[in-house]
Parts: C-alpha cells; sequence; structure tokens
C-alpha cells in the first residue's frame, strides 16, 4: 500500500467538510424528535466519529472511541438549554426584543457549538494517560446519574403533602401535581441544578475515596463546625433585622407586581407566584444557616486538604463553575435569558469557564481554541437559519398581508397555505442549523489537526476497558437513553376520541399469564439483554481473541461504528414517526433518510488508508478568534435584525404567530408569569 503524505489537511476537503455537516445536520435533525441532553448526543457522536476519521492522522483514528464518547458529553450539555423563546422574540416585530432574539440565540448557539466542539478536541489533545485517568472519576458521576435517572422520578411520585389543598396527594392526582412542576420543592428557575450537584458530591466522593488518606476523618468535624458558624451567622443576622432589610435584594418573586393580570385585571398574588430561590429553602428556611455553613466547612476541607488528580480537577472546575455562573446571573443580578423557561445556559456557561479554566492550567490551549472557533461558527448558524426561516415563510404570511383588502388577502393566503404548512422549524433551523454547527466543528478540528504535535503510540500494555465502555455507551447508552423514549409514542391514547393505542400499556408474558409487566419494563429487560451481549462481544474482542466481523484497522473500526450507530438511530426515529406519520413528516424523516444515504457513500468513500497528514506545530493564538467571535455576535444582531425589519417591519414573524415580547410593558414575563396554581409554560 502507497501511503500519500499531504501538507493540508484532509479535514478541509470539499467531501470532508460535506460528510462533518451532513453527519452533524442528521443527529441534530433526529435530536429535535427526542430533545435535551441525550437526544444531543447523536450528533455529537457522528460528527466525532466523522471529523476523526477524515484527518488522515492515523493517530486519532487510533481514539476514534474517545472521540465518539467526549463528542456526544460535549454536545449534550447544551440539550439542556431553553431556546425557543429568543427564537420568539426574533419574530415579534418589536424591535428591542429582535435584537435580543437574535443576540440570545448566537449566546446559545455559542455555548453549545462551543462545549462540543471543546468534547471532541480534548480526545485530540489529552494525553491517553490522562484521558484513561479522567474515566475514574467520570464513572463516579455517570453512576450517581444512572441512581438519578432510574429513582427521582419513582421516589418525587410517592405521595405528598400538598401545599395548595393541605392534603395527601396519591395516585392520578400526584401526576396532575407533577404537571405543576413550579410547585416541586426543588424547583430552581426550571433548572437542572440536582443533576448538577449530584455531579459535584460524585467528584467528592471519588476524592475522598481515591486518596485513602487519614485526612478524611477531618471532613466531618469541619462541616459540623460549619454548620455550628452557619446557625450562629444567621441567628445573628435575624436577631439584628440585618436579614430583614437584606431579604428583597435577595428574594424576588418572578413576575411583575404592578402589572394586572390580562385574565381577570387584577394584580398578581405574590404568594401565588415563583422566586429566584426553591422553595425547599423557603420552606425550610431556619436551617439554611446549617446548611450553608456545612457547605462553607466542606469547601475550606476540600480547599486544604484535595489533591483532585486522574482528571477530577476538571470535572471539580465544571461542577463550579455551574453553580458559580448560576448563581451569580440568574439567582442574585436576575438576569433571565429565556423567562419564564429554564436558565441552564447560566450553568452551561460556568461549565465552559470551568472547562477553560482546566485547559489553560494543562497546556491543552488547542481545545479552547477549537471550542471559540466551532462556537463562533455555530452560534452564527444559529441565527442566520433563524433569519433565513423567517425570510423563506415571508411569501403568504398572512402578518404581512393584513393591509390588504380581504379577498385578495384570503387569496395569497390560500395560494401559498402548502407552502406555509411545511415544518420549518425542523428543516431550516433543526436540519439546517445542524450543518453549520458540523461545518464549525470540521473547521475548529481541521486547524487541530495541523497544527498539534503527533500523539504518542499507544502503549498495547494500558488498560483496555477505557476504550470498551467508550463503545458501550455509545452503542448502548446513548442508544437507550433515545430509544426509551419511542415506548411513551408507541403507549399514549391516539385517535379522534383518544381510544386507541399502538402498544397496550401491559403486556403478559408468553405462557404465564400471572406474569404481567409494563411494556416499558419489557423494553428494558431486551435492553438489558443487548446490553449484555454488547459488552461480552467488546470483552471477547479486546481481551481474548479478535472477532473477524470487525476490521483490524483502526479507519475500518470507525467506519463499523459510524454506520452500525447512525442505522440504529435513523431506524428507532423513523419508528417514533410513524405511528403518526403524514406529509409534513416527508420533509424531515425524508430528508433524514436522503442525508444517511449520502453520509454512508461518504464515510465509506472519503476516508483513505493512503492519505497520512504530517502536523506543522505552532503556538495557538486566542485573540484573533475571541475578536471574530465578538465581531459574528455584533453582526448577527445588527444585520439579521436589520433584514428581519425590511421584510415585515414593525408586524409580527411567523406564519399566523405573534411571537413574545422580551422588553416593554407587554413583555411576555410580565403579563403571563408562572402561577403557582396554573400549569407551567
Amino acid at each position: 500500500m502507497k501511503i500519500r503524505y499531504v501538507p493540508v489537511s484532509p479535514s478541509f476537503r470539499i467531501a470532508s467538510l460535506v460528510l462533518v455537516a451532513i453527519s452533524l445536520s442528521i443527529g441534530w435533525g433526529i435530536r429535535g424528535n427526542f430533545g435535551h441532553e441525550y437526544g444531543a448526543m447523536i450528533p455529537g457522536v457522528l460528527a466525532a466519529i466523522a471529523v476523526c476519521l477524515v484527518s488522515g492522522r492515523e493517530d486519532w483514528r487510533d481514539r476514534v472511541s474517545y472521540f465518539a464518547f467526549f463528542g456526544a458529553l460535549g454536545w449534550a450539555f447544551g440539550g439542556s438549554m431553553s431556546y425557543m423563546k429568543v427564537v420568539n422574540y426574533t419574530q415579534s416585530g418589536h424591535l428591542p426584543s429582535i435584537l435580543y432574539g437574535f443576540g440570545g440565540l448566537f449566546l446559545g448557539g455559542f455555548l453549545w457549538a462551543s462545549l462540543g466542539s471543546a468534547g471532541t478536541a480534548y480526545a485530540a489533545v489529552a494525553d491517553e494517560k490522562d484521558i484513561q485517568a479522567l474515566f475514574k472519576p467520570l464513572m463516579w458521576i455517570l453512576g450517581v446519574w444512572t441512581v438519578y435517572y432510574f429513582l427521582w422520578e419513582p421516589v418525587m411520585n410517592l405521595p405528598v403533602i400538598s401545599s395548595l389543598t393541605g392534603g395527601v396527594v396519591t395516585g392520578p392526582e400526584r401526576g396532575l401535581f407533577r404537571e405543576m412542576r413550579q410547585n416541586d420543592p426543588f424547583y430552581w428557575l426550571d433548572s437542572d441544578w440536582i443533576p448538577a450537584l449530584f455531579a459535584l458530591v460524585a467528584v467528592c466522593l471519588f476524592e475522598l475515596f481515591s486518596r485513602r488518606s487519614r485526612d478524611i476523618f477531618y471532613l466531618p468535624l469541619f462541616i459540623v463546625l460549619g454548620m455550628i458558624g452557619g446557625a450562629l451567622v444567621q441567628k445573628i443576622l435575624v436577631s439584628t433585622d440585618v436579614m430583614a432589610s437584606a431579604l428583597p435584594w435577595l428574594v424576588r418573586v418572578q413576575g411583575d407586581l404592578t402589572v394586572m393580570s390580562p385574565e381577570d385585571g387584577r394584580p398578581f398574588d405574590a404568594h401565588n407566584m415563583v422566586t429566584n430561590w426553591p422553595k425547599i429553602f423557603h420552606t425550610y428556611s431556619q436551617f439554611l444557616g446549617f446548611v450553608f455553613g456545612g457547605v462553607l466547612g466542606a469547601v475550606i476541607y476540600f480547599r486544604k486538604y484535595g489533591k483532585w488528580q486522574d482528571g477530577a480537577a476538571l470535572l471539580l472546575y465544571m461542577s463550579v463553575g455551574w453553580f458559580a455562573v448560576f448563581l451569580l446571573f440568574p439567582v442574585i443580578l436576575g438576569f433571565r435569558m429565556t423567562p419564564p423557561r429554564n436558565d441552564n445556559w447560566a450553568g452551561v456557561l460556568g461549565v465552559l469557564l470551568g472547562a477553560y479554566l482546566y485547559c489553560f492550567r494543562n497546556r491543552l490551549k488547542p481545545v479552547v481554541h477549537a471550542s471559540i472557533v466551532g462556537g463562533t461558527i455555530g452560534g452564527f448558524g444559529i441565527a442566520f437559519t433563524q433569519c433565513l426561516k423567517l425570510l423563506l415563510i415571508a411569501p403568504g404570511n398572512p402578518n404581512r398581508l393584513v393591509d390588504l383588502p380581504p379577498d385578495l388577502r384570503e387569496t395569497i393566503v390560500r395560494s401559498w397555505a402548502h407552502w406555509q404548512s411545511a415544518n420549518w422549524h425542523s428543516i431550516v433551523i433543526e436540519q439546517g442549523v445542524g450543518l453549520i454547527y458540523g461545518l464549525g466543528l470540521a473547521v475548529a478540528l481541521g486547524f487541530v489537526a495541523q497544527h498539534t504535535n503527533t500523539l504518542p503510540a499507544r502503549d498495547t500494555k494500558s488498560p483496555h476497558w477505557t476504550r470498551i465502555f467508550a463503545v458501550f455507551f455509545i452503542l448502548g447508552v446513548v442508544i437507550y437513553l433515545n430509544m426509551v423514549k419511542n415506548v411513551t409514542e408507541f403507549t399514549k391514547l391516539r385517535g379522534p376520541g383518544e381510544n386507541f393505542r399502538c402498544m397496550p400499556e401491559v403486556m403478559k408474558a408468553p405462557l404465564f399469564e400471572n406474569i404481567e409487566l409494563s411494556t416499558r419494563t419489557w423494553f428494558n429487560l431486551a435492553f438489558i439483554l443487548y446490553g449484555c451481549c454488547l459488552l461480552s462481544l467488546l470483552y471477547v474482542h479486546c481481551r481474548k481473541s479478535r472477532i473477524p466481523f470487525v476490521p483490524t484497522s483502526s479507519l475500518g473500526k470507525g467506519q463499523l461504528l459510524y454506520l452500525v450507530f447512525l442505522w440504529i438511530v435513523i431506524t428507532f426515529n423513523f419508528e417514533k414517526a410513524l405511528v403518526g406519520f403524514h406529509e409534513q413528516r416527508l420533509g424531515t424523516e425524508g430528508v433524514l433518510f436522503v442525508n444517511a444515504l449520502l453520509a454512508t457513500f461518504l464515510i465509506s468513500y472519503c476516508p483513505s488508508e493512503n492519505d497520512r497528514m504530517t502536523p506543522v506545530p505552532k503556538n495557538v493564538m486566542l485573540r484573533p478568534v475571541m475578536i471574530y467571535a465578538v465581531t459574528a455576535c455584533i453582526f448577527c444582531i445588527v444585520v439579521f435584525t436589520s433584514l428581519i425589519r425590511l421584510v415585515y417591519g414593525d408586524k409580527p414573524a411567523g406564519a399566523g404567530m405573534q411571537g413574545g415580547r422580551r422588553f416593554g410593558p407587554q413583555a411576555e414575563w410580565r403579563l403571563y408569569p408562572i402561577l403557582r396554581d396554573r400549569e407551567h409554560r
């Protein structure tokens, strides 16, 4: 075989850029159907594998399982953020809200793509020993999150005392109570602070048990002393009226009490509104001194004795960063990007800043560079696609035709009805922005491929379990977390009278009528068997003897992993849509299928064993890319707002949608705040 060394990274070939862009677009379209962090892992896996295989670097291809794993985790963070409110702001017809909307879209897209790019770049830059060490504390976090995933909802659905009625709420009533999630004692600006807290606790537990030092016995002492001190401070603050003076600055209702309710014309009741702190803090406010004092004591202990080795420092910085930025912006300063929706954007920003701090301290500046480049292109991409969507739905848009005679207006609207009925959000905002996100990732990692040193050859004596777990996580965990959502789709009531289910909620076992389990339980049992088979095959291949159908080359293994994962997700995504399929789905599932065929061809044809790219290491300059990021943000705000105003003027955009305002007396958060006795929006 003749090896061809090329001076320019194969990542920048047109076919390579298209492959990575298509890969992320496919995953992004599927993410729109499954949502949140689990759905966001899908594009992370596909794009990370693609960018690894087209790089022309054999040292990268040897790490393809790490690329897929950290790509999934990196892109998952953004799935916790809410962005539909800023989308609505851009189509509100209100100039300040439109400007804010495009700025918010850029920030959200930047955060999402920057962490996705950072996770992928970490797999490309970090030393293998550091990656393997990171898996140790990471397994603690994943273990705690697994317990949270399976047990949190069952525990929260136990009988409770309703704060609204004063009685015990059980059964169906409990389900109704949970629909109003703002009454959950742990509701805190609709954020994911409980998983973030569990991650922080898991890292601290790893730190304690990994060192096995005698100073572990000092921790209870520090906590107890902190609790005593915190209780004394709280008592002094209460007795001197300092607490009463500070509370109005620290505790605020999430609404405007000077505004009259548009429903009944009366002022809002402050007791019926949520505040910037979780309800459990109000219920047990007399114990907050103990709690905060104990936390401070633990912080002092870990600051004095903590070593934070084996990659635990990275996870610590990210976890602490989540709470630091969340507490600073939405909680204390009161800045909420998408009120009344969640403020996970602040936590994600904290995670990103924490990761940057770790990278600066551990000579991983290429990760930061890739993150900013990918984030800038991603932020531009989501703002651009929203602007493009609003321009595409301008023809026949009833909001633009309000000044025309009724007959002419109705004729124009009718002639464009089919055009307007297309699922433009999925086609443009989801699959379209996925293309640009993928392009940003390809460009960011292309520079890393060109300008970072060749990685040392893998030590064959090093443990294989991290690579085994990475593949199991991709083909087992990521698949399960998304595919299990199909069970809900199959068993929910359908039809005009909502009296039909595609699949029963409960099924008996074959031959044994006394064994009757829920459909979800049957699915879980089947998936456990699948997981055991997958894990066994991986173990046998890596530790015992090579399985013949698995290629010997790193490129072949990566292609196999990509194709298996791709067609699994394409299949279960189609299954989810099938039970309610209609012609609008042709523009989503149809496009996904065509793109998957194109990606199958490209992943099989473009990466070549013959290509070898010789990197030319150079110092990473962060100032230019930071300037580009700020410039791109300003461009998005000014240019895209101008285009929308040029087409729509003061009229709201969107097909029949009024949008929402962020500012002014008609701001949505003012007129329709979250109320404790109303369903959460």
